[in-house]
């Protein structure tokens, strides 16, 4: 079986994967691809990681507890807390310390069958802001104190990854670029490639009403014949009817200036630069 897990990370998802397939359970099953609701699946893969003795056994027993009396050729598995913890993500110079040791569990789960994994990286300059606002800490010095974010990169997280779990494929992509990719990160995740419904569910949440309604119109009009042509379409009515405070929020957090955001954000192109240039990682770019 190939069972493609997404890592996460936090604040990049909120579920919205989940959900969305979901949306195209009965495709999904027409395909024999299965996605365990993660109010079951969760809890039966945190018990999986507490436990010991033979993997085998125990792959089997999780496997049976997740499908059910189901069979499937894929299953999907979603949860932003699978390299970590919130309070975790930070550490000093690092975030996901835990990555390389935890994807080894994650992949050591399912022995005999094909694992994948599939994580959206973020920029830290909203990043680190939204793992505040998800905290139970209420002050954002308290929160940034023994952190120095200049240090911070995801290519530490993904070098653990690939170094712990070299045999298994790794997709990435950038949380900013979802509204141009996002059909293309659903059809990845699922393994299927056709139309799916809520394609346009990242659309939804920063277009106007209006936008999105003439954007479809188009779309059903005029066709894309390829991503890119699709793409394109997308980006000239994002241009008009684009609502910039969904896209970019304001961040009013003492201390977040405009220079802390902008040299958080060179810090994280240069990352990204340096990711795809890896031909051991797959990433899914406009």
């Amino acid at each position: 079986m190939d069972i493609a897990i997404h890592l996460g990370a936090h604040c990049t998802d909120e579920d919205l994967i989940l959900r969305t397939l979901g949306a195209n359970a009965d495709l999904l099953r027409n395909r024999s691809v299965f996605i365990p609701p993660g109010g079951r699946a969760r809890p039966a893969i945190r018990k999986a990681l507490q436990g010991s003795g033979d993997l085998v056994a125990g792959g089997d027993a999780l496997l049976s507890e997740l499908l059910g009396e189901r069979t499937a050729e894929r299953m999907v598995l979603s949860y932003e807390g699978f390299l970590g913890v919130y309070a975790k993500v930070l550490s000093g110079t690092s975030m996901y310390i835990e990555a390389g040791q935890r994807a080894q569990m994650l992949r050591d789960l399912f022995p005999g069958h094909r694992v994948e994994f599939l994580m959206a990286i973020r920029n830290p300059a909203t990043f680190v802001p939204a793992l505040f606002e998800a905290s139970s800490i209420s002050d954002f010095g308290d929160f940034l104190s023994g952190h120095d974010l200049t240090q911070i990169t995801w290519a530490e997280p993904v070098e653990a990854i690939r170094e712990a779990c070299p045999e298994v494929p790794l997709t990435l992509w950038c949380n900013e670029d979802l509204p141009l990719i996002w059909p293309e990160v659903l059809r990845t995740v699922s393994g299927i490639d056709e139309p799916l419904k809520g394609e346009d569910a990242i659309l939804r949440q920063i277009m106007s009403e209006d936008g999105l309604r003439r954007l479809r119109a188009y779309l059903n009009d005029n066709p894309p014949d390829t991503a890119a042509n699709w793409r394109k379409v997308v980006t000239a009515y994002l241009g008009k009817y684009a609502e910039d405070a969904r896209i970019e929020p304001d961040i009013d957090l003492p201390g977040w200036s405009d220079e802390t955001i902008e040299g958080l954000t060179d810090i994280y192109e240069q990352d990204v630069v340096r990711l795809k240039a890896r031909d051991d990682i797959i990433f899914i770019a406009p």
